[in-house]
């Protein structure tokens, strides 16, 4: 498994549903190959390891497709990528190659099978094709050396059918939360507010500065609405500000476990992201929260007409009048 979004521990939010995968197949064995912002080590599991490989620059949720310098840091990722595949095909006994997203994973896999004959399949999640469906000759190839390809959304498959004739099957990134584990510290709770929380990276795709901006205007004219940020990531200094500022309270990245815990005391988890397939936090708060979302991916098909907001002002309204 080649994956760019991967835990790098255990509070780390980031491509989490890829170990829910793995944990779901317990007779396979599987190798990932992925990024961690300190150093280079294996990690071995039940019936996966991990070859971490150092990588010091953000990860590629807030690249901006209009910045060489962001192309730079994308070639070197896949540089990095592929030679740390080709040394663990040398050492193992890999079968095919998985690649979670089509970029910058999809490369490397077609990359493999350029130079090495490797078979490989694509798990395709929204973000990789939302930002690179303007550069269609480069999804085109990467499909096209594909035995198999994955969508986690009907409106995902739709997109892809466009740029390919093979069958796109779907493969959901659903999960759910282990059993609760309170924090050392945990965050104060009152059942006597609306507590709102916002779940997952820090970055503009997923509208945290939308969630930063509902939480202002409805404070202004609602006194017990609380609002929790749990996550990290490219924008975290414009969270921290919000924190100082009053306006949220953010924990960081929590453990799946501690998230667990602080799940039963949300009321409702916004999604407010400018573009998804399907989040895995949503499968993951479906039975313990409210959830309101804009209209993204497959959503609108799994949620009440009226918990999906078309604008800003929508949800600030909807947690105003919020029983």
């Amino acid at each position: 498994i080649i994956a760019h979004s991967y835990p790098a521990n255990q509070g780390d939010f980031r491509g989490r549903f890829i170990v829910d995968y793995m944990r779901g197949q317990p007779n396979e064995f599987f190798i990932v190959i992925a990024p961690h912002p300190t150093e280079s080590f294996v990690e071995k599991q039940d019936n996966y390891e991990v070859h971490y490989f150092r990588w010091t620059h953000r990860l590629l949720g807030g690249m901006k497709m209009y910045n060489p310098l962001h192309h730079l840091i994308l070639l070197k990722m896949i540089v990095l990528f592929y030679f740390n595949a080709r040394r663990v095909l040398k050492s193992a006994d890999v079968v095919s190659v998985f690649a979670c997203w089509a970029v910058p994973a999809g490369i490397v896999a077609w990359l493999l099978k350029l130079f090495h004959g490797m078979r490989y399949s694509v798990w395709l999640l929204g973000t990789d094709v939302n930002k690179f469906i303007k550069v269609p000759l480069l999804l085109r190839t990467i499909f096209s050396g594909s035995d198999a390809l994955f969508a986690n959304s009907d409106s995902l498959k739709e997109k892809v059918g466009q740029l390919t004739d093979k069958n796109v099957e779907i493969l959901l990134t659903r999960s759910s939360l282990p059993p609760a584990a309170k924090p050392e510290n945990a965050l104060v709770f009152s059942t006597d507010n609306l507590n709102v929380a916002f779940v997952g990276r820090l970055e503009e795709i997923k509208g945290i500065d939308i969630f930063l901006s509902i939480a202002q205007k409805v404070k202004k004219v609602r006194g017990n609405a609380r609002f929790f940020v749990f996550g990290d990531g490219s924008l975290s200094e414009t969270v921290w500000r919000a924190h100082e500022a009053g306006i949220v309270t953010w924990a960081g990245a929590v453990s799946a476990e501690e998230l667990s815990y602080y799940s039963e005391f949300i009321d409702v988890l916004l999604i407010t992201s400018r573009s998804e397939s399907m989040p895995v936090v949503f499968w993951e708060f479906e039975d313990s929260a409210e959830i309101l979302s804009f209209p993204v991916g497959d959503i609108p098909t799994h949620l009440a007409d009226d918990c999906v907001m078309e604008t800003e002002e929508d949800f600030v309204k909807k947690l105003v009048d919020f029983l």
